[in-house]
Formats: structure tokens, sequence, C-alpha cells
């Protein structure tokens, strides 16, 4: 496959996982999806200062400043001592805040899997493929 047809394929998986997720996550009544991106970047990358996190989230200081407040307020994180910076802290997930990631992921895979039911068991051996592959792409390295 060429540069030109990798940039589209790429295009088109951006776009179609982008949309499943926004449709799985449609119906999950757990958390607000500001909420549970802010969760999800948590487990996804550990520990953060507030700076990254927006960095992260393509959003402003203060607008992550008031979600992880708002966040933190009901358990869900927790704010720690920067050991690298004392005037910093790191924000990271609480038991109850992976507990409520956990719940909303699980409710965004029944949603999905409702439509996963009515394919044939060739797509679904083709889909289990795929989530291997993006577990491997995820791994690698930009050179």
């Amino acid at each position: 496959m060429s540069g030109p047809e990798l940039t589209q394929l790429s295009v088109e998986m951006v776009v179609a996982s982008a949309r499943l997720t926004r449709m799985a996550s449609r119906d999950v009544s757990a958390l607000p999806h500001a909420a549970m991106r802010l969760l999800g970047r948590l487990d996804e990358l550990g520990p953060t200062r507030i700076s990254e996190l927006a960095k992260a989230d393509r959003c402003s200081q203060p607008t992550m400043s008031t979600l992880v407040q708002r966040q933190e307020e009901q358990g869900l994180v927790r704010r720690d001592a920067d050991p690298e910076d004392s005037r910093a802290s790191l924000i990271s997930l609480t038991d109850a805040g992976y507990a409520e990631l956990q719940s909303a992921r699980r409710q965004a895979g029944a949603a999905l899997a409702a439509r996963l039911g009515q394919l044939p068991a060739a797509d679904l051996a083709t889909l289990e493929a795929a989530v291997t592959v993006m577990r491997k792409l995820l791994e690698v390295t930009p050179r």
C-alpha cells in the first residue's frame, strides 16, 4: 500500500472510530462526556499535571482545572504533590473514579453489543482481528 493509500485508510479509521465511540457513549448515563474523557485520559496516562491534561484534551488550562475540580469534588480524581515540582499537582484516578470509568465503558460496550449481535460471525471475527491490530498500532512508535 502506498503513502496516499495509507493516509486514506488512516483517515477512514479515525473517522469511523470517532463515530463509533460517540455512538456507543451516547447512551452512557454514568458520566458526562467530558468527565468520561478525563477519566479515560487518566487511565491511559496515569498521574498527570493539569497543563498536560489540557494539552491532551485540546482545551484551556482553566477549562481543565474546572473539570478536574468537579471530578475531585465527586471523589473520582485526586490531587497529589508532584515530586518533581512542589508548586504543581498530579491528578490521578481514585478507586471510585476507576470504577465509574469501568461502569461507563461497560454501558458503552453493551450499547455496541446490541449492534454486534446483528452481524454475521465472519464480520465478528474480522472485528476481533481488527481490535488486535489496533492494539498493536497503539504500541508502535512513529519514526
